[in-house]
């Protein structure tokens, strides 16, 4: 194979960058091989920033299609005019013939294979915090490249000589290094994206009948998507129990949802709980105090007071209300006594 085939999805690094605005963004590129018997692989190619799916194309339609947000339209226009060249100018055939050469060295009796190549990047500000590439076959990883390794880590013994010839075949690093965070910073300058928005945290406690404790803590409608929960006890970090959660969920909204669970060991009371939330729109950690268990019990038992207090006015209603039958009882007596006396006469 000829040289790279993915860098031609980084053309437009043509644009000028300004400085990226100081958050945490993610870029992520997925190409999909979908070959059915002996046939060339239809080709999917997805990208998605933030986890929200930017850009879409695939072999059949020849269609590239912006699915979020907004840009100028010479801006835009011009975007979608590279690209579409550079697709119709031999990254199909580039990404076929991978596919294709991939497919054959691993398995060659394949009926239905899929083939997926994925590029990652992440920047803080103008900062890259991390990098990987993988290549899965059937949905399972079996090549592996990031920042941190020297070269390709095969992740199957089989597939060891195939990894060995994309190490030979591409000058990987560079677009891990270069290229995807060129991209990432493009695609932030030229469209507008989900305004960030801080998260709405709520922290509740659930008391089972066996006296076990559960502590919940949400954060809803927050962008963008990284942030962090976690519990703390008298201010300090630690495990309190078993821990669940969620993962980070997107909303119809393009914001995003995430609730961390620690159900207690048996005989903690719970006080002193609290979670703590970092995410980039709130500047500093804040801390979400959990709420302290409700005493249920008898009334008596919670107020003497006002207990007494009841039984001493339910004591005088059934009094008066004692005296008043008395007293119509009486009045009627004495108009029947009258009624009588008067026949009488």
């Amino acid at each position: 194979m000829k040289g790279p085939f993915v860098p031609w999805l980084f053309i437009l690094g043509v644009f000028v960058l300004r400085e990226t605005q100081a958050a945490l963004h993610s870029l992520e590129t997925q190409f999909t091989g979908l070959a059915i018997t002996n046939n060339l692989p239809d080709i999917i190619f997805n990208v998605w920033v933030d986890s929200q799916l930017l850009f879409s194309y695939n072999t059949q339609s020849k269609e590239l299609l912006i699915k979020l947000g907004w840009a100028y339209p010479p801006l835009k226009n011009k975007l979608m005019e590279r690209l579409n060249q550079q697709l119709q100018q031999g990254a199909e055939d580039d990404l076929r013939r991978f596919c294709t050469y991939w497919m054959v060295s691993y398995n060659e009796t394949w009926e239905i294979q899929i083939t997926q190549v994925t590029v990652f990047c992440e920047l803080d500000g103008d900062i890259q915090v991390d990098s990987q590439m993988r290549v899965a076959f059937d949905g399972e990883t079996v090549c592996q490249l990031d920042e941190h390794s020297e070269g390709w880590v095969t992740k199957k013994a089989e597939v060891t000589r195939f990894c060995k010839y994309l190490e030979d075949s591409v000058q990987w690093d560079r677009l891990l290094i270069e290229e995807c965070p060129k991209f990432l910073k493009v695609v932030l300058d030229l469209f507008h994206l989900k305004e960030n928005e801080p998260p709405e945290v709520t922290v509740s406690r659930q008391d089972a009948p066996d006296g076990r404790i559960t502590l919940f803590c949400t954060a809803r409608g927050f962008y963008p998507r990284p942030i962090l929960l976690h519990w703390e006890k008298n201010g300090q970090m630690g495990i309190w129990g078993k821990e669940s959660s969620s993962g980070t969920l997107p909303n119809a909204d393009a914001t995003f949802y995430l609730q961390v669970i620690v159900e207690l060991q048996p005989r903690d009371p719970g006080e002193g709980y609290a979670c703590a939330v970092e995410h980039h729109q709130l500047g500093t950690p804040a801390i979400y105090p959990a709420p302290r268990k409700v005493t249920r019990g008898k009334s008596w038992e919670l107020s003497p007071s006002i207990s007494i207090t009841t039984i001493l006015v339910l004591i005088s209603a059934v009094t008066f209300i004692i005296w008043r039958k008395k007293d119509a009882w009486g009045h009627r007596t004495q108009e029947r006594n009258t009624e009588e006396g008067t026949s009488s006469c």
